[in-house]
């Protein structure tokens, strides 16, 4: 019962967080990218891949869309050949205060109903479930890089 309902509130929450994003100009997947650029500028393509939990060739689908919409750059690594740097541009470093504030949006609508306690608490029992979950992944996703205001459900979507 609590996977069906978890279920539910991920979709839900899904559509508006899509909504917000498609507002601003991206999918809402690239926004994700882009509040972990907007964290570390220079990530790897397997980093953000691991922080999204998905496929590097999900993340190399995605990027290559948001290169060629001018989001994104990506460049080999200097020291290291066999790995690509992704790389924020300007058009994206623009959108940061309005993206952030579509997430804060939406966190705020997902907990509207609760108290602050009730936020506290919920928030932490879903990291917990979130870590349990990661432990038990069969991809060997590691835990993300998890930036202020980034809600629970939406991270692992596709663009």
């Amino acid at each position: 019962m609590i996977g069906q309902v978890m279920t539910q509130v991920c979709r839900l929450a899904g559509e508006r967080l899509r909504a917000k994003m498609e507002r601003i100009g991206l999918h809402r997947g690239q926004g994700f990218v882009l509040m972990h650029l907007w964290h570390r500028d220079g990530m790897s393509q397997q980093e953000i891949a691991q922080a999204k939990h998905v496929s590097a060739a999900t993340v190399t689908n995605m990027l290559k869309r948001m290169e060629r919409d001018g989001w994104v750059e990506r460049h080999r690594d200097t020291h290291d050949e066999r790995v690509v740097r992704v790389f924020m541009t300007s058009k994206a470093r623009a959108l940061h205060d309005e993206a952030r504030a579509s997430f804060a949006e939406l966190d705020e609508e997902v907990t509207e109903a609760l108290t602050g306690d009730e936020r506290a608490t919920f928030h932490a029992l879903l990291l917990k479930v979130h870590a349990h979950l990661l432990e038990r992944s069969p991809h060997g996703m590691h835990p993300p890089f998890s930036p202020p205001g980034a809600g629970p459900c939406a991270g692992g979507d596709r663009p």
